[in-house]
């Protein structure tokens, strides 16, 4: 036989409640994603350009290496007072690393770094033989035209 079951959403809401604070109680003070630098890649006729916010962070504490095709851009980001009370923290901290595949037609031998006002910048060219050119066509010959009978 069939049996009728009451159902009490408020009764789920309160069961709910603990759950949502188990899941997300473990998490860390400072998820990860919140640690990694705002990026930005761009690319024009000649080069592509990666652009990363790194405020605060000294350019001799960040490291950018490149294998392969791999170009990898790591550092951290420390407190500078942590002996301070804070009411209020939106800053990530802690250690960061970025992986970054890069297309092909990229030079790797002369990929630059450059860092200014927070702003790590770098510079990864187009290889020559990955470009566009332009190729000259040359005057062509016509078998059995008047200009190739003169021409002979």
């Amino acid at each position: 036989m069939l049996s009728l079951t009451y159902w009490r959403p408020l009764n789920e809401m309160t069961d709910f409640h603990p759950e949502v604070d188990r899941v997300f109680g473990d998490w860390p003070a400072t998820p990860e994603w919140s640690r990694l630098p705002a990026t930005e890649a761009t690319s024009g006729s000649d080069c592509w350009t990666l652009r990363m916010a790194l405020p605060g962070i000294d350019p001799k504490d960040v490291h950018v290496e490149l294998t392969g095709k791999v170009l990898t851009v790591s550092g951290e980001h420390t407190v500078k007072d942590e002996q301070a009370d804070r009411h209020l923290s939106e800053i990530g901290y802690g250690r960061f690393e970025r992986r970054f595949t890069l297309p092909d037609d990229v030079a790797t031998d002369d990929v630059t770094a450059t860092s200014e006002h927070g702003m790590l910048e770098l510079t990864l060219p187009t290889a020559e033989a990955t470009k566009p050119r332009r190729i000259e066509i040359a005057g062509t010959k016509v078998k059995g035209s008047k200009a190739s009978k003169e021409a002979a």
